[in-house]
């Protein structure tokens, strides 16, 4: 690290580049490898080895290999995004400084990256509420994936894991990077002070790592986004031309400094990046996890408070492939008030099916139970003369027998009644938090 002021040098203002939404992309390290293809696919096998985890830690002793659920090339897949500045050692393994979800549903031509604040309070399997990175230190990828799992309800297929001092490498082999930095920053951390004034700046390795680490001047949010700046660079340099050359160094670099789950194979990473090149950048949503707030204090310590039902409405949209935005007929439904009842006898189920509703902009009016946990296919049943809200509502879910009676009250548009077939096809109650144990609803 550098003591006193930095002298990093002005450099005047470039005319703006049209970077799009896959240069912001985290996975600097596979987009590395897809151009290492034209290289040699037996050097890339080698570097793939380097890749893979083989440390006992990330397994806590156990030699056996932490073991992900596998899709076909049509399914969605998703990714859990991991970035450290200490290595991971059995000794010092160190926090997850970044984390990401990347979800490709390649079928529907839609991704999402997902941010997820660092001190972000959560539950934590085996170890009560903790800030989310702390489940890296505690129990490697493994628990950090069971840790996503249950906080967004998705099933993660793969896992990458960076190390951001190789970050420092990169840059100084790129011969630098230009970022512009949008306000004066004055920082101490690690014993060493940094300053960066307003402007154009090109930093070598020592300056960009610096600016990324930059954590006093602003929250979690602010740091995340000169996180994704400093990436857009970075990536922004990979992708030209005149950097083919060094390849071969800049590949070495990168399987240095990552590591993957064992079955993210060389081919994989073609096919997804692929994909990702398929989807296009109008398709590809990014997103922060929304907090009620950033700065609570709780014994002692400070955290980010997720906002429960804006992320559950987030996550339910990335399920129904639905972009991160209204769609105008739906923003028509937050006029429509349904009551949903669970009749499946599957605990939680109309928590559930409220969720997805809510996703959609229906106003939930009540969640309970029916009278029966006997029913075998849901029902939607809608006053006479509302025909049109029940088809319009089984259209959206795509299951459900709309009929009419008179168990809608005057105050409801519609009532739900979760079946079995709702229930069989929804393994997800990571969100459902019953006030009692005797409430199946």
């Amino acid at each position: 690290m550098y003591e006193g002021k930095h002298t990093t040098k002005q450099v005047p203002p470039n005319k703006p580049r049209k970077t799009g939404y896959l240069r912001v992309f985290f996975l600097w390290s596979l987009v590395i490898l897809l151009i290492l293809g034209a290289s040699g696919y037996i050097y890339a096998r080698f570097l793939e080895e380097r890749i893979h985890h083989n440390d006992t830690f990330y397994n806590k002793g156990n030699k056996k290999e932490v073991q992900l659920p596998q899709v076909t090339n049509d399914e969605p897949v998703s990714f859990v995004l991991l970035g450290s500045d200490t290595r991971g050692t059995p000794s010092d393994p160190g926090r997850s400084d970044t984390l990401m979800v990347f979800r490709i549903n390649p079928k529907k031509k839609t991704a999402y990256l997902i941010s997820i604040p660092r001190d972000s309070r959560v539950e934590i399997p085996g170890y009560g509420k903790q800030k989310i990175n702390a489940a890296y230190e505690l129990g490697g990828p493994e628990l950090v994936i069971k840790t996503v799992e249950r906080l967004t309800g998705l099933e993660i297929n793969h896992y990458v894991v960076v190390d951001f001092q190789g970050f420092k490498d990169i840059v100084d082999a790129l011969g630098g990077i230009d970022i512009n930095v949008k306000k004066k920053i004055r920082d101490h951390f690690d014993g060493n002070y940094v300053s960066f004034n307003p402007g154009m700046h090109h930093f070598n390795g020592q300056e960009a790592l610096e600016y990324v680490r930059v954590r006093h001047v602003d929250d979690d949010f602010g740091r995340m986004g000169r996180q994704q700046q400093f990436l857009r660079a970075v990536m922004d340099k990979l992708t030209r031309f005149s950097n083919i050359w060094k390849i071969p160094e800049l590949a070495g670099i990168a399987s240095r400094n990552i590591k993957t789950d064992p079955d993210l194979g060389f081919t994989q990473i073609v096919s997804y990046g692929e994909q990702i090149k398929s989807i296009g950048r109008k398709n590809i949503h990014m997103i922060t996890l929304p907090a009620l707030s950033t700065n609570e204090m709780i014994d002692g310590l400070s955290y980010v408070i997720l906002n429960k039902p804006q992320m559950n409405w987030i996550f339910d949209r990335i399920k129904n492939n639905l972009p991160l935005q209204l769609t105008r007929k739906e923003k028509q439904n937050k006029n429509i008030r349904i009551d949903v009842q669970n009749g499946s006898g599957k605990p939680g189920m109309a928590q559930v099916m409220a969720d997805k509703l809510a996703s959609f902009n229906y106003k939930i009016a009540g969640i309970g139970n029916a009278k029966s946990f006997n029913y075998a296919e849901t029902q939607i049943i809608v006053p006479v003369g509302k025909e049109d809200i029940g088809r319009k509502v089984q259209s959206e879910l795509g299951l459900g027998n709309v009929s009419t009676g008179g168990v809608v009250s005057s105050s409801t548009d519609a009532v739900v009644i979760v079946g079995r077939d709702f229930a069989y096809m929804t393994n997800d109650t990571s969100n459902v938090n019953n006030k009692s144990g005797n409430q199946n609803y």
